[in-house]
């Protein structure tokens, strides 16, 4: 493994295509995503990452393991309207769930708040307030903002994009032929007279072969899953098929998100929406964090003792732990970014 980022991409680009059909053209825009700033860079380079934790902070990657994200980062979370027509907040991105050290993804979120612009909060601040809301939470079903416990997620949330635009957007994407997909994804799909749209989006995923279908008021997103980054990089994860529809069950409730013969399936909507904390005042951005550090401690509890015996393992650690290394991969995120983006000039 390399440190490069330009040769790590490429390498884990070219092991990606011998595992599925890859979009070049998406994987063009990825790049220059990746270009983009420091956080866009970490959400994009996964597969960096976990080399990375496993030159610099080794340590973490020891201990209880539980189901964790992975690619968690403070974009990795939204609204989504369960099958009851429950609005939730929580991880709305399980692409590279697996088990390993709850530590990752503390140690991944809180080196993206500090990336993250216009965010004034001391890395030292951000690791404590993000400690301490894991270490003490009960994990459960992802948070109903009609909770009262939820107003200040609720009153965070942006308000919602016009339905009409919103879909004239998806349809706005080119044609997309529905005929490659299994038939039991295209009989998953119930819209009447849809259209199929070509869709990119997020920035570590893309690449992968995406399309939407879209009705009068509905839409629903198919795409390939793809296999693990933990596949490719064989640290600090351990990929498992049968954890992604435990964790599904038991945090998000039930939900419209699926996955069938390799193709994950989704539900858009002009009310699914992301708080973005580089917008909002230090008091608003530590609400926000805490209430992120719990949404992964719902994950990593769907199995209650391996969490307990991670907290165990966790608090014997040395005080410092998360800070010290927060500060050593958010360092050397950007010094591989400013990598990147030399070599692209």
């Amino acid at each position: 493994m390399t440190a490069d980022p330009v040769a790590a991409t490429a390498a884990y680009e070219r092991w990606l295509a011998t595992r599925i059909p890859v979009v070049a053209e998406d994987l063009e825009l990825k790049h220059r995503e990746l270009a983009a700033d420091p956080l866009r860079f970490l959400r994009g380079t996964y597969y960096l990452w976990l080399e990375r934790v496993a030159e610099l902070a080794p340590a973490l990657l020891d201990g209880p393991q539980v189901p964790a994200v992975g690619d968690l980062h403070v974009q990795n979370f939204g609204t989504w309207l369960d099958h009851r027509g429950v609005r939730r907040w929580g991880v709305n991105d399980l692409d590279e769930l697996a088990w390993g050290s709850p530590a990752l993804d503390l140690l991944r979120l809180a080196v993206s708040a500090v990336l993250t612009p216009q965010v004034t909060i001391s890395p030292k601040r951000i690791c404590r307030l993000l400690l301490d809301a894991w270490s003490t939470t009960k994990p459960g079903r992802a948070v109903d903002l009609a909770d009262p416990k939820a107003e200040h997620l609720r009153a965070l949330v942006p308000k919602q994009t016009d339905p009409e635009r919103y879909y004239d957007k998806l349809r706005a994407g080119p044609p997309a032929d529905p005929s490659v997909l299994p038939p039991g994804v295209h009989a998953a799909i119930k819209i009447a007279d849809a259209t199929w749209h070509q869709r990119q989006a997020g920035t570590g995923s893309l690449g992968h072969p995406r399309m939407v279908a879209v009705g009068k008021d509905i839409a629903r997103e198919v795409k390939v899953v793809g296999p693990p980054t933990s596949d490719y990089v064989r640290v600090g994860a351990q990929p498992d098929d049968l954890l992604y529809g435990r964790v599904l069950s038991a945090v998000r409730g039930p939900d419209p998100m699926r996955r069938i013969d390799g193709w994950q399936l989704r539900a858009l909507a002009p009310d699914v929406e992301r708080i973005t904390i580089e917008s909002l005042r230090p008091r608003a951005v530590e609400l926000v964090l805490t209430s992120m550090a719990r949404a992964a401690a719902d994950v990593h509890g769907v199995i209650p003792h391996h969490l307990h015996d991670a907290r165990r393992h966790l608090e014997a650690l040395p005080a410092v732990w998360l800070l010290d290394a927060t500060r050593r991969l958010a360092d050397d995120t950007r010094a591989r970014y400013d990598e990147y983006t030399r070599s692209r000039s």
